[in-house]
């Protein structure tokens, strides 16, 4: 069967909701343009569902009203740090400089009370937005958000307008060739087997990138075998369809070999060896959480970049003696190389109990009263850990100056609190740096000569260049939002042309 859509957007995770949105939004007085959202999982969301820490944004109500001092030219400084000299300053720029615009249009198109902030790892200040508690229950940021737009979405669907559809369960198999080497639409499968057709103006690929692949056969293999295998927090479903679908095209291809692996996947005590972890939040560090080894002893700036207390796991905590595991009978099932991830009271009140009591259902978190039940849940001498413990609060109350690790950022006393949190932590392979070459036009680039392909356009993680070698905390979310609406914009644009 063959149908038509004038814009078609390909995954519908953060990014490409975004894109259908802001395409929508700039088509609202254009008479008879459509836009098709393809999905192939059943529902909407992707792995930006899952997003926990938050998402970035400078001068935004938040941080106005909370006095921080920040600036576009910090943000892109941290975001340049983070990718060790590989990212693309020009969509660099665009990132921080639509920063602003992004987070506000969450709040007041969506109202979404992005009204929490946390200085997370490799920022210089506190702006990565998260959502409150509501009577002691958790609000997770990327759910929240997703669940807006799928809400919107779902009512352009209803309204009888016939300018959106959304069909999921859509495996898109094949972008479909223009005479002219562009792209005229999309073919695709459904559940029962079925192969379908759209003929399309514009394609948007959202389709995220393929850290979710494991061990199959894939672009994991090919560009990062070190990490094939290695445990992750993606859904099965992030296997790097868009790649594959441009890379037919003629599409370039960049930084494939730059794979993000999170330092903090939660490792169950119930089932330490499955292979999808559960993402342990880096705000969980950044409200002030800190990492112990097995003997019970700090080893990194809990606040340094992923990459960095990622490769700090793995030196100090992948001996016998310094693997941090449960106190459960399959404990050596588990991973290689862990620590333990302690917060104290304070901390943890600051991150919000609610959020801590659903991972404690889950089996992913414990309680433990003072530093003698510390100790105990451990299994590390006492003495041990107060020598860390109050090493940490020593080096917190010299204003300033950094410890022996380099931290210079000392969110919460850690020493002397009635009760404390605690959860065995791995890494994981969270994210993708590398994918398709684009501009800050969102326009999918030819390997051959660096021209735009017609009518290919890309957003998220799908596309490389942006990160770098090292994704910044919380400019995941900021992507979708930005560079999803900036193809939404572009695809609009295209329309208005014809």
């Amino acid at each position: 069967m063959t149908t038509r859509a004038n814009i078609v957007v390909i995954g519908g995770g953060l990014a490409g909701m975004s894109a259908a949105l802001e395409a929508l939004h700039q088509t609202r007085n254009a008479v008879g343009v459509s836009v098709a959202l393809l999905e192939k999982e059943t529902r909407t969301g992707g792995n930006s569902a899952k997003a926990s820490s938050g998402i970035n944004g400078v001068l935004t109500r938040t941080q106005k009203a909370q006095r921080v001092a920040d600036s576009v030219r910090a943000f892109a400084r941290d975001t340049e740090r983070s990718g060790h000299g590989r990212s693309n300053e020009t969509l660099v720029r665009k990132l921080t400089e639509d920063s602003t615009a992004a987070v506000t249009w969450l709040q007041k198109e969506f109202g979404l009370d992005l009204d929490v902030l946390a200085q997370l790892g490799g920022h210089s200040a506190p702006r990565t937005h998260r959502r409150p508690e509501v009577g002691g229950k958790p609000q997770p940021v990327g759910w929240g958000i997703v669940s807006a737009l799928a809400e919107r979405l779902g009512a352009y669907a209803r309204d009888g307008s016939g300018r959106f559809r959304l069909e999921t369960g859509a495996h898109v198999t094949q972008l479909l060739k223009a005479s002219d080497g562009g792209v005229a639409g999309a073919e695709y499968t459904t559940a029962n087997g079925a192969r379908h057709r759209v003929r399309a103006d514009v394609v948007v690929l959202a389709t995220g990138g393929f850290a979710g692949e494991g061990a199959r056969p894939g672009f994991l293999r090919e560009y990062a075998p070190q990490l094939a295998g290695l445990a992750s927090t993606n859904g099965a479903f992030a296997t790097g369809d868009g790649l594959r679908l441009a890379s037919a095209l003629g599409a370039a291809l960049v930084d494939m070999d730059q794979v993000q692996v999170h330092p903090t996947g939660f490792v169950a005590a119930a089932d330490p060896a499955n292979p999808t972890k559960f993402l342990a939040a880096e705000a969980l560090r950044g409200e002030g959480g800190i990492l112990l080894d097995a003997q019970g002893a700090r080893f990194v700036d809990e606040l340094d970049t992923r990459d960095r207390v990622t490769a700090a796991i793995f030196r100090h905590c992948a001996a016998p003696d310094t693997c941090a595991r449960h106190n459960s009978t399959n404990a050596g099932q588990g991973p290689s190389a862990a620590a333990f991830l302690v917060l104290p009271q304070a901390a943890a009140d600051r991150f919000g109990l609610g959020s801590l009591g659903f991972y404690a259902k889950m089996g992913l978190v414990s309680r433990a009263a003072g530093v003698d039940g510390l100790a105990a849940a451990l299994r590390v001498d006492a003495k041990v850990l107060r020598e860390t413990l109050g090493a940490y609060d020593a080096a917190r109350s010299t204003s300033g100056q950094s410890d022996a690790y380099g931290k210079s950022v000392f969110p919460e006393a850690v020493a002397a609190a009635e009760a404390y949190f605690w959860g065995v932590v791995t890494p994981v392979t969270h994210y993708c740096m590398g994918g398709l070459r684009f501009d800050i036009r969102t326009r999918v680039l030819r390997a051959a000569d660096g021209a735009p392909i017609r009518g290919l356009l890309a957003a998220g993680e799908v596309t490389g260049g942006l990160h770098g070698a090292n994704r910044l905390a919380g400019n995941s979310l900021l992507e979708c939002v930005v560079y999803g609406r900036e193809a939404g914009r572009q695809a609009a644009t295209a329309m208005k042309a014809l």
